[in-house]
């Protein structure tokens, strides 16, 4: 079986395949079939929807009688305060709901998009866009809103409790960059198997082209995991993460002098993604074909800034953030099989397929 062969797991592949391939998922809100991971839970499109317009209205709901109604498929229009109430308890990140959306806006976008893009993007007779506008700002526009991590405090050991931090982060955001994943023009085309190698070989690149960017220009050197989770050296070397800590300031050094717009940044994600060495590959064609296409959307992008060798040197400091990303891996479960560090399952499930 090819799923098995490529190490991918039912879990995984579910977080992908908006449900088609497991009908037996329910939305953990209201018990109805799940489409899909949606705010980091299995849930239903009703109740996807639901949460949006609530966290996007900033809407406040009473519950009429004792907060504890029941919320099932039929029952779940009865009770807004309780469906909200079973949102969060299901696990739904507030953080996740985009806030600059608006109503319709994204459907507009994709049916303008989609009239110049086939499934791999090769233009078909668009001339409202250009190509490389059409990608980059597709990327920009499904870029997720940076997280704030849920500061850890079950314990008194300060670097225990950083690292536990950083862990709930780093598995939060790893839901939402399976999410944009599906949104980078031409990945939802490829097989499932080839979406999840990829993931499964790229994920830690792509969130840690984040952080090196964040943390840039920090004071004091810090690695910005978030706005509010900021380590400088001392901290890094006392959760166990000295490595890591060096090859990320070298990263984010490298990025700042190449002055780096958003632009590049979200393009590299999707490169770091693209490029993977995961093998084996399903269908090797569709693979290229995908990663040619940001590779010219990342030189039309460069060339319409008149900048000629540019692409070149983005895609050379591509090795440095692997490097980075092998530390990371290790890193991590290094603080899970010696220091008995807990992690989320999805988590070490992914960190365990780049190992």
């Amino acid at each position: 079986d090819m799923n098995t062969r490529a190490g991918v797991s039912s879990d995984s592949l579910y977080l992908l395949s908006a449900g088609g391939l497991h009908p037996e998922r329910l939305c953990l809100v209201c018990g109805d079939f799940a489409s899909g991971y949606h705010y980091g839970v299995a849930s239903c499109e009703a109740c996807k929807a639901f949460f949006k317009r609530t966290i996007q209205g900033n809407i406040e709901y009473s519950c009429p009688l004792k907060n504890d109604c029941e919320i099932t498929k039929r029952r779940r229009k009865a009770c807004q305060a309780c469906r909200f109430q079973k949102c969060l308890q299901a696990g739904m990140m507030r953080e996740g709901v985009r806030m600059d959306r608006v109503r319709g806006g994204r459907k507009k976008y994709k049916r303008r998009t989609e009239a110049g893009l086939s499934s791999y993007g090769h233009t078909v007779g668009s001339s409202e866009f250009t190509r490389e506008e059409n990608v980059i700002s597709h990327l920009l526009l499904t870029e997720p809103a940076p997280l704030e991590a849920n500061h850890d405090d079950s314990t008194d050991d300060g670097s225990l409790r950083t690292v536990l931090t950083l862990c709930d982060l780093l598995n939060r955001e790893l839901l939402l960059l399976i999410g944009w994943a599906k949104q980078i023009p031409g990945f939802s085309g490829l097989s499932l198997v080839d979406q999840m190698s990829l993931l499964q070989s790229g994920w830690m690149e792509a969130l840690l082209v984040g952080v090196a960017w964040r943390s840039q220009s920090s004071a004091g050197e810090e690695l910005v995991f978030a706005d509010n989770l900021r380590l400088d050296a001392a901290q890094c070397r006392a959760a166990g993460l000295a490595e890591l800590y060096e090859a990320l300031r070298h990263l984010a050094a490298k990025y700042q002098a190449m002055k780096l717009s958003p632009e590049e940044v979200v393009a590299l994600k999707a490169m770091a993604l693209a490029n993977s060495d995961a093998d084996p590959v399903d269908c090797p064609d569709s693979v290229q074909r995908f990663q040619d296409w940001l590779h010219e959307a990342l030189q039309e992008y460069e060339s319409s800034r008149r900048e000629q060798h540019r692409t070149g040197r983005l895609l050379m400091s591509l090795p440095l953030l692997r490097q980075a990303a092998g530390r990371a891996v290790q890193a991590f479960l290094r603080l899970h099989r010696h220091s008995s560090v807990p992690l989320h399952k999805l988590l070490l499930e992914m960190l365990d397929a780049k190992a």
